[in-house]
């Protein structure tokens, strides 16, 4: 133990944090491409599409926290950087949290079945479609978990980025041993929302621990109001709360658009293949989380070289990086699909894959700025851009799918990252540079 704590310290705090979020999300991605066997195999194809559309929906719980947890992580970054206290931030935090929570989860009882109905119409024969809402089930669970999960936004805050870290690695660990057993000894009728219940339950379980652990001491806070915090909180939330919405909204379109565009199997070999390439994008988001305090700090204390320095070292790592991870694909795709997918009919043309190597490459520069300009609350670019880019993604997946199959996705993915969020964003952050130097 005294050597781990010695380490700890004489390590700089963002590399402890970025090398522990790079292993978390390396975890968390090969777990997510060997559990597409074992689901698989319990599911079935048709299932396992109905359970990769349903997965996809849960992002969309993201937008329920409103901005709170990017906006304090900042306040608290900032306050740090200033040598001020920050308690009053996690207060209102905490205290706005509360009433989103109850509002959300009555949203959700609201609108789930619709929800259901609508995305999943090309599924109606499935049985427990009919039956389950699971629109609602495991939107609740999800919806819970989320929101204690602004504990993680403390962490990185505060530098402790390597425990925000552990949290999803041990969930989606324990979720695997579940779904080994589950597939063992449930029988051969595979139940989508079990499936899904295995891989939210555990995070939310854990979370929960994590969250009463650091906050404890601020609930009996909780009736005490600062008005001054609640509304700077409020202000710069609702700020973020327009790029969360758009970005995940942007993220999100291609399951939707999928479900009811695409066949079963082609919504399959595309959940496989872009959870392979993910892989590498995880591995570089990863390092970028734990930039991002790293970089408020250096903003406020005028390091505007260094900073400069560190986006094109972030920009080139991740390009050289997915380059060879696309090419490492495209030689053992066979593998990949007897590995994953041996019973499946797939075969991925080289262009499909290419597409995706490309995708990843312009992801992780539009990432790379929104990062930084985030981490520094410049935030009215993206109020401008977003909704342009997602209108023009939307179409251009829609209407490209329905010609080109699983590569109009992608072609759409590629076009509206490449020509409008990374020239505005590349743009704005040379601005932004430029005007503090």
């Amino acid at each position: 133990m005294k050597k781990i704590n010695f380490l700890t310290k004489t390590i700089p705090n963002h590399l402890t944090v970025a090398v522990s979020a790079w292993v978390s999300k390396i975890i968390i991605a090969l777990v997510q491409i060997v559990s597409i066997k074992i689901l698989l195999n319990y599911l079935g194809q048709d299932k396992y599409a109905v359970y990769a559309i349903a997965y996809s929906l849960i992002g969309w719980l993201t937008l329920t926290d409103f901005g709170v947890g990017f906006s304090l992580q900042n306040f608290i970054s900032e306050s740090r950087a200033k040598n001020e206290n920050y308690d009053k931030y996690i207060v209102a935090a905490l205290q706005i949290m509360a009433v989103m929570l109850v509002f959300s989860v009555s949203v959700i009882i609201f609108i789930s079945f619709p929800v259901q109905n609508i995305v999943f119409k090309r599924f109606s024969y499935i049985l427990e479609l009919q039956t389950v809402n699971i629109v609602l089930v495991v939107g609740i669970v999800a919806l819970v978990s989320w929101f204690l999960n602004i504990v993680s936004k403390v962490y990185y805050a505060l530098h402790k980025g390597y425990i925000a870290n552990l949290i999803p690695t041990i969930s989606i660990v324990i979720s695997m041993i579940v779904l080994v057993v589950v597939d063992r000894y449930a029988g051969k009728q595979g139940s989508v929302l079990l499936a899904l219940l295995v891989f939210t339950t555990p995070q939310l379980i854990i979370v929960l621990f994590a969250f009463i652990k650091v906050f404890k001491n601020y609930f009996p806070k909780l009736l005490k109001f600062n008005v001054s915090a609640l509304k700077s909180l409020i202000v710069r939330s609702v700020k973020f709360y327009g790029i969360v919405f758009f970005s995940l909204a942007y993220m999100q379109t291609d399951y939707l658009v999928m479900s009811q565009t695409l066949k079963a199997n082609e919504i399959v070999e595309y959940n496989i293949f872009m959870r392979v390439f993910m892989f590498f994008s995880y591995s570089y988001i990863a390092f970028l989380a734990a930039f991002w305090p790293v970089s408020t700090e250096m903003y406020v204390n005028r390091k505007f070289k260094e900073l400069k320095n560190a986006i094109k070292k972030y920009l080139t790592y991740s390009t050289v990086f997915t380059i060879l991870g696309t090419i490492f694909v495209m030689l053992s795709y066979k593998i990949i699909i007897n590995i994953l997918a041996p019973r499946q009919n797939i075969l991925p043309t080289f262009l499909f894959m290419l597409l995706l190597g490309i995708y990843i490459i312009v992801r992780a520069w539009s990432d790379t700025f929104t990062a930084f300009l985030q981490s520094v609350s410049a935030f009215r670019v993206f109020w401008i851009y977003m909704p342009i880019q997602l209108v023009v993604n939307f179409l251009l997946q829609y209407f490209l799918s329905k010609v080109y199959g699983l590569e109009g996705i992608v072609v759409g993915l590629i076009i509206s990252t490449a020509f409008i969020s990374v020239w505005v964003l590349f743009l704005k952050t040379r601005k932004v540079l430029k005007q503090t130097i």
